[in-house]
């Protein structure tokens, strides 16, 4: 209500500064207070009950997002050039599913005959799992399409107590070093509340990270890394944020999916991926760093506030997979893992639409 009263103050100082009692009769200046209690009656039923819309658009629009979304994605995957004299063929896809924040109102999966639906038991990521023998296609192709709803959770669907421990472990690439752990005591200096911290660490990778994915290396999340060269994307950018929350014993875990775009409908050209730290008696608050960087007139909003653009895929570094993989843990899940007779596959290519739903 401080915002609005705000507009409100706002509206009445514009209609004030319209009206001038100058060298009117007493009768006429009797009037013109009549008329001008009218208007500004009306102006406040507006405001109140129509959302302070005009206004709310002028002066909030950078520092939101939309109260909830709804929209179509199709995950669309190819294995491609499968030997033609392999033996076997084992495949994990990620599989969005209910997360905080995230409804998914139904999933449509087409795969080869026979694929299961496990779960990761760790972090609780969803998998579809088939496996092929021969004789082998030369391309497998699989497509999953959603429909969803994004809206914020309530403050008990944000709670996880159960697994903070996890959300303070390191993994191959994301680790306290010794160089993260110097950058972290400067960036958390004279600050106490945990939210405090995590600021100064978000507002430290900002300055510190260029966004670019040009150098060699980019992409893998690999905090020493972007904490020495401070160089990469989206991936490197939280990699460094949630190495840093660790180091000031701040839990905090990585989030990977797309960003849903605003338009109608058409391709989304690649993944996006952000982080959450954990406030006791809050919950998991979002950060988006890399986008902060890019839209800095949007920093304030990328800090702690649920983003319904984007739609997740999986949590969590270094996956194990189910069933288990012959390889090692996944370090990000977002396209299929495959593996030919026991080995890991590249041969992989994805691609993403989206359609936008009225809410």
């Amino acid at each position: 209500f401080a915002g609005r009263a705000g507009e409100l103050s706002f509206a009445r100082g514009f209609f004030e500064s319209s009206v001038r009692f100058v060298n009117l009769s007493r009768p006429l200046r009797e009037e013109v207070k009549s008329v001008k209690r009218v208007v500004m009656a009306r102006v406040s039923v507006s405001l109140l009950f129509f959302g302070f819309g005009w206004f709310t658009s002028q002066f909030h629009s950078e520092d939101s997002f939309p109260r909830e979304r709804s929209f179509r994605i199709r995950y669309a995957a190819a294995i491609e050039n499968i030997p033609a004299d392999a033996g076997k063929l084992r495949v994990w896809v990620p599989l969005a599913g209910d997360r905080e924040g995230q409804k998914i109102l139904n999933r449509n999966i087409a795969a080869p005959a026979g694929f299961q639906i496990t779960k990761d038991p760790e972090y609780g990521n969803e998998i579809v799992y088939f496996e092929m023998a021969p004789p082998l296609p030369h391309e497998v192709q699989v497509t999953i399409d959603y429909t969803a709803k994004v809206a914020p959770g309530s403050a008990a669907d944000q709670k996880d107590h159960g697994k903070l421990g996890l959300y303070l472990k390191p993994s191959r690439l994301m680790f306290v070093s010794p160089e993260v752990k110097d950058k972290t005591q400067s960036a958390i200096r004279d600050r106490q509340s945990t939210s405090e911290r995590a600021r100064g660490i978000y507002d430290y990778v900002i300055r510190h990270m260029i966004y670019e994915k040009t150098t060699p290396g980019w992409g893998r999340g690999d905090s020493l890394r972007a904490c020495l060269i401070g160089r990469g994307n989206c991936t490197d950018f939280h990699s460094l944020f949630i190495s840093m929350a660790h180091a000031a014993e701040i839990a905090a875990r990585f989030k990977i999916g797309l960003t849903v775009p605003a338009g109608e409908a058409g391709a989304i050209p690649g993944y996006h991926c952000w982080a959450e730290f954990y406030e006791e008696g809050i919950g998991w608050k979002p950060v988006d760093a890399s986008e902060a960087w890019k839209y800095p007139e949007r920093k304030e909003a990328y800090f702690g506030n649920f983003d319904t653009n984007k739609f997740l895929i999986s949590v969590g570094r270094d996956i194990q997979l189910v069933p288990e993989q012959a390889g090692p843990p996944v370090n990000i899940f977002f396209q299929p893992y495959v593996e030919v007779d026991g080995k890991e596959w590249q041969g992989v290519k994805t691609a993403f639409q989206f359609e936008n739903l009225k809410p």
